[in-house]
């Protein structure tokens, strides 16, 4: 099934209120997207769908395009974190909502209509990003094969954005690793009391990021 079937599947079953199955669509939808922009050979499927969200942030927010973290579960989260392990993974895989998790709908401010972000437990997860992800996938440069007949339309799209679209500057997402990267792992090995330890850690994490870690284990350990 293509790209464009599932966004008109999510189409169908958002008109008959189905909010979670056009949901599954949608996200299926964008991670096949991810797929094209972020090549499997150099990237696995999580790293790319959360680069895709991370690029297409001012698409699905209307608002801030770049690093959206939320308060979630205790912790300031990325807004491609809280989309890839909490409702991509658990929908495909689960077929239901987390419970950390709810839609909310849109509301009348001033005559505008707003999307309803609560930052509470669970989260209320806007509705309506769920178009905005959509729209995403639709005006992709990597899906312009996919609409031929809606050229003018996804070229007015596009303007529409004012510079919230994708600029074609790629993996900028703050800890995105690559595969290689990824199977490449940096190394500390000490002895104490005559006891050889090890800790391996990703590359590009810092001495003092290391010790830091470090020290919350040993705080963990303590009270163990």
């Amino acid at each position: 099934m293509s790209i464009r079937q599932r966004l008109e599947d999510a189409r169908v079953l958002s008109a008959a209120g189905c909010q979670e199955g056009a949901f599954i669509q949608v996200l299926i939808a964008a991670a096949a997207t991810s797929r094209k922009r972020y090549r499997q050979n150099e990237w696995d499927d999580g790293e790319a769908f959360k680069n895709f969200i991370y690029d297409e942030m001012g698409v699905i927010t209307g608002g801030p395009k770049y690093n959206v973290a939320l308060p979630f579960q205790g912790k300031d989260t990325p807004l491609e974190d809280i989309l890839y392990h909490h409702l991509r993974c658990q929908l495909v895989h689960d077929g239901a909502m987390p419970e950390t998790v709810r839609f909310t709908e849109p509301a009348f401010k001033d005559g505008s209509l707003c999307h309803v972000l609560h930052l509470g437990d669970p989260l209320g997860f806007p509705a309506g990003w769920i178009e905005n992800v959509a729209t995403a996938v639709w005006l992709a440069p990597e899906n312009d094969d996919l609409w031929p007949d809606e050229a003018e339309l996804r070229r007015k799209g596009v303007e529409s954005l004012e510079g919230r679209g994708f600029d074609g500057l790629y993996c900028r997402r703050p800890g995105a690793q690559s595969k290689v990267q990824k199977g490449r792992r940096e190394k500390i090995d000490w002895t104490y009391e005559r006891v050889p330890f090890s800790v391996r850690y990703p590359p590009g994490i810092s001495a003092v990021q290391v010790a830091n870690a470090l020290e919350e284990m040993a705080k963990e350990l303590r009270r163990t």
